[in-house]
C-alpha cells in the first residue's frame, strides 16, 4: 500500500458530563474558562478551545431527536465507551487529527483493523469532516478525523476573542492499564507513532499511560510555565493535573 504521511496531531477530547451548565461552572471554578453551547441535535456540547485543540464537553438532551440527527451513527459507536466509564461522567475517548481520514481507514484495514467511516456536513458553517472508528481494542482508544476545509483554515478565520483560552496549555492525557508498556506500544503502532516507554509523543497532547486497574482516560496535564504545580481537580470524573 502507497505510504503517506498521515501528521497525527491531538484534535480533541471528549468528556462526558451529567449537565454541561455545571461542568462549565466546574471547569472554570478550577480556573480552565471553559463555555456552554446551545444545545442542537439532541444533544448539548461545550468546553475549553485552546486553539485548534479543545476539550469537549457533552451529554444527551433528546434521545429521540439524536437519533434523528446527523451525529447518530457515530454517537451510537461511541456508546460502549461512555457505557465503560466508572460513574455518571468522564472522559471517554479523543480525536486525532490526520491529513486525509480516508487513508489512515486503508491503512488500519491493511493492518487487521476493523473500522467504520462517516462523513458529516454542518452547512450552517461550511465544514464536512470524516470520522473513522476503530471497532477492535479498548473504548477509550482514538478515533480519527479530517476537516474540510482543514482545521487550521477554519481557525484562521476566527477572531482570536471569541474564544477564552486562559493561562495554560494542555500538555497531555493520562491513561491507566495493568500493562502499561504494552499499551503504549498498541497505541502507538494505531497513530503510526514509535512509544518511548510508557508515553506515545502524540503532537499537541502526549499520551502518558499508568498503572492501574482501569483501561481509561483518568486525567489531563495542564501547564502554565510557571513551574510551579498545583492542585489536582476533578471535574465531572476527569482529573486535572496542574503540572505548572
Amino acid at each position: 500500500m502507497r505510504r503517506f504521511d498521515e501528521r497525527p496531531e491531538f484534535d480533541h477530547l471528549l468528556h462526558w458530563v451529567r449537565g454541561v451548565p455545571e461542568a462549565t461552572e466546574a471547569y472554570r471554578a478550577a480556573g480552565v474558562p471553559a463555555h456552554t453551547n446551545e444545545a442542537l441535535d439532541g444533544f448539548q456540547n461545550g468546553g475549553w478551545r485552546l486553539d485548534t485543540r479543545y476539550i469537549e464537553t457533552l451529554t444527551i438532551t433528546d434521545p429521540d431527536a439524536l437519533r434523528a440527527s446527523r451525529y447518530a451513527d457515530a454517537l451510537r459507536l461511541l456508546r460502549p465507551a461512555v457505557e465503560a466509564l466508572e460513574g455518571p461522567a468522564g472522559a471517554f475517548t479523543f480525536a486525532v487529527n490526520v491529513t486525509d481520514a480516508r487513508a489512515t481507514a486503508e491503512r488500519l484495514r491493511a493492518q487487521g483493523h476493523e473500522v467504520a467511516e462517516f462523513e458529516v456536513e454542518v452547512a450552517e458553517h461550511g465544514v464536512s469532516f470524516v470520522e473513522i472508528f476503530v471497532l477492535d481494542g479498548p473504548p477509550w482508544q482514538p478515533f480519527f478525523i479530517t476537516y474540510d476545509p482543514p482545521r487550521e483554515e477554519l481557525l484562521a478565520g476566527v477572531d482570536p476573542a471569541a474564544f477564552e483560552r486562559g493561562p495554560h496549555d494542555l500538555t497531555g492525557l493520562v491513561v491507566t492499564d495493568p500493562q502499561p508498556r504494552e499499551a503504549a506500544r498498541a497505541l502507538a503502532r494505531l497513530l503510526g507513532l514509535r512509544a518511548e516507554n510508557v508515553e506515545v509523543p502524540l503532537s499537541g497532547a502526549h499520551i502518558r499511560f499508568e498503572r492501574g486497574e482501569r483501561r481509561a482516560i483518568t486525567a489531563v496535564t495542564l501547564s502554565d510555565g510557571s513551574g510551579v504545580a498545583g492542585p489536582n481537580t476533578d471535574v465531572e470524573g476527569l482529573v486535572l493535573r496542574f503540572t505548572g
